[in-house]
């Protein structure tokens, strides 16, 4: 569900005059008619069975069908054969409602740690897409190429998904950007405005792009990066609001309270001893090396992920996974005499839920920073290859390359130039909020800001819910704009739902063959199955529409629970919005379900589910 438009669905390489389309659903279009018969078995198992024509669970015929409002998961050509068929399906129809009940009640919010995204856990996305939206006709008037955009970036971590987005702005649009990063991590977003900052104030530096790209992801740096982050550091520090906004030439808004959080980040990184000859140096390295030989998970994840890449690109990329080193050539640790201080927070502690996170952070770290000591901070499972869609840094950095980390660096370094293109022209406008997202319509009533085109809430929807995100968020969309959308994502729903996760033993046999067979190691001959590449052959729809109904009705965060359990017709139209019915059509920003067979290099876990939900038009 994730191929871009004009793309095959097996190979995703842009189709031909003459495409071969799929004879079950009208959805998936191929290259090739061995393309098609590649991906049968794939998209044979999810995609075609969730678009093509249903069957009827009375008589069989598949064609146009009425669904069963109390399941979602039967099927029945006219009332005649729904009354045929409920002798039938009674049992498993008020199964499935006592599972959505069960599951309302049992909804436990997770808590969040306190290690901050600094190299985010799923790949970057576009937040305008406008050649899927505003620019999808092909009679597309002056206005939507000279208009401005606003996008609410909640929860936003680090800049992949602004980059991307600022990068992807077709060349005819030449209106301007307007992005508000929201996160409640001070350590984030000092990193995310010295960034910023960095490509602003070396802009007349060819070299400023690729120097970024190593320091957001380089365990260790050349001298003259942390040449670079140090001379940045010391400015950033003498600067008020009103001064970095002239600085960064209007690209970055910050109000004093927030610069004040930033600004004790930025003295305890330059502060650091990080030339790593010196006894005093904070060794990186070791730290590093303490943390991955603790994390069980790590021991588990890097071998699967490393089992799945080609055999030329396997080596490297254990390489990088053992010193950390992501440079724009082949390295050696010795040749980049720096650690990283920019991957440094204080030691996490301890977790803290819902709401009070932000309080955890900003009250139990910030005001002690001074006396804390910053240590590497990234997550041993987080990798950078998760955050870059391997399909399209191909597609857009072709030739050979000595490693994936080169091509990767050129990718992220090319993107980057287009991002320091736009923001000298003025274009590209960036607010940063640090405050907790349910508390940001306060700040956003408060400075009388603009209501946004894009509202992207990463998936804070696993924390605090649905309904209180869309009950916060949609004061805030624009309702001038039909392409307008709230975006929430779910990634802990996998674990809720009884039946969510695959189980090759209870497919059918003849599916569970052809998947043995495709997973079937090429030189032992041995079935290498890993369960996450099997959800890409295991329809969990019907598990992921209870998900949506529970979550719905627990409420929860101030909004209270509801006797009845709500129909999937009502959630789709929960508190007067319209949810983008993923069955019907594919999402226009985020797909609703990403595939990873054909991602050999992305370490994502096929769980992500994204729903779009706008404003009744008219």
């Amino acid at each position: 569900m994730d191929v871009q438009p004009g793309h095959c669905w097996s190979c995703e390489k842009r189709l031909p005059q003459r495409t071969v389309p799929c004879d079950r659903c009208p959805v998936a279009v191929y290259c090739t008619t061995s393309c098609r018969d590649r991906d049968k078995v794939r998209h044979g198992a999810v995609e075609c069975e969730i678009f093509q024509p249903k069957k009827c669970s009375a008589c069989g015929k598949r064609g146009k069908t009425l669904e069963c409002s109390g399941c979602n998961d039967a099927w029945y050509c006219d009332t005649g054969c729904q009354r045929r068929g409920w002798p039938f399906h009674k049992a498993k129809c008020k199964n499935i409602m006592a599972v959505v009940k069960q599951v309302s009640l049992q909804i436990c919010r997770p808590t969040h740690d306190d290690f901050p995204y600094y190299i985010g856990n799923t790949m970057a996305k576009d937040f305008l897409q406008l050649e899927n939206n505003e620019s999808s006709t092909d009679g597309v008037d002056k206005e939507h190429l000279t208009m401005d955009y606003h996008v609410l970036s909640a929860g936003c971590g680090n800049l992949r998904n602004t980059v991307l987005t600022a990068a992807s702005l077709p060349d005819k649009y030449q209106g301007k950007l307007h992005i508000t990063l929201n996160d409640h991590d001070p350590f984030v977003m000092a990193r995310n405005v010295l960034f910023l900052f960095m490509l602003v104030r070396f802009a007349d530096t060819d070299y400023i792009a690729s120097s970024l790209t190593t320091i957001w992801y380089s365990l260790h740096i050349s001298k003259r990066d942390y040449d670079l982050i140090k001379t940045s550091l010391d400015e950033l520090l003498q600067m008020s609001v009103q001064q970095l906004h002239d600085a960064s030439k209007g690209l970055v808004s910050v109000l004093d309270d927030d610069l004040g959080y930033m600004n004790l980040v930025w003295e305890n990184w330059r502060v650091l001893e990080c030339q790593r000859d010196k006894k005093t140096s904070i060794n990186l390295r070791q730290q590093r090396k303490i943390l991955f030989d603790n994390c069980p998970l790590a021991k588990v994840i890097h071998p699967n992920y490393l089992s799945r890449i080609n055999e030329n690109d396997r080596k490297p990329i254990e390489g990088c996974l053992e010193h950390g080193l992501f440079v724009p050539f082949e390295a050696k640790e010795k040749d980049m005499p720096f650690d990283n201080p920019t991957l440094t927070a204080p030691k996490a502690s301890k977790t803290m839920s819902g709401k009070d996170v932000s309080v955890f952070l900003l009250l139990n770290k910030l005001m002690q920073v001074e006396d804390a000591t910053f240590v590497y901070c990234i997550r041993p499972v987080i990798i950078p290859f998760e955050e870059w869609d391997c399909l399209r840094v191909r597609e857009h950095t072709p030739g050979s390359h000595s490693s994936p980390m080169v091509m990767y660096h050129k990718y992220v370094t090319n993107l980057l130039q287009k991002v320091k293109s736009l923001i000298l022209q003025g274009r590209l406008l960036i607010h940063v909020s640090l405050v907790n997202c349910l508390d940001f319509p306060n700040r956003h009533q408060s400075l009388n800001m603009p209501n946004y085109d894009r509202i992207f809430t990463s998936n804070i929807a696993d924390y605090v819910g649905i309904p209180r995100l869309l009950r916060t968020f949609k004061p805030l969309v624009n309702a001038r704009n039909i392409n307008s959308a709230i975006v929430t994502e779910s990634m802990k729903w996998f674990a809720t739902v009884p039946g969510s996760k695959p189980d090759i033993e209870e497919l059918p046999d003849k599916q569970r063959a052809k998947i043995i067979s495709y997973f079937r190691d090429s030189t032992t001959g041995i079935p290498q199955i890993q369960h996450t590449l099997m959800s890409e052959y295991f329809n969990n729809t019907s598990q992921f529409l209870q998900y949506l109904r529970a979550d719905i009705m627990a409420g929860g965060l101030d909004i209270p629970a509801l006797e009845t359990i709500p129909s999937f017709g009502s959630v789709k139209k929960y508190h007067g919005m319209e949810m983008r019915d993923f069955r019907e059509g594919l999402n226009k920003l985020v797909p609703f379900q990403y595939t990873l067979t054909k991602r050999d290099l992305n370490m994502n876990n096929a769980r992500e589910r994204a729903v779009e939900w706008c404003l009744p038009r008219g």
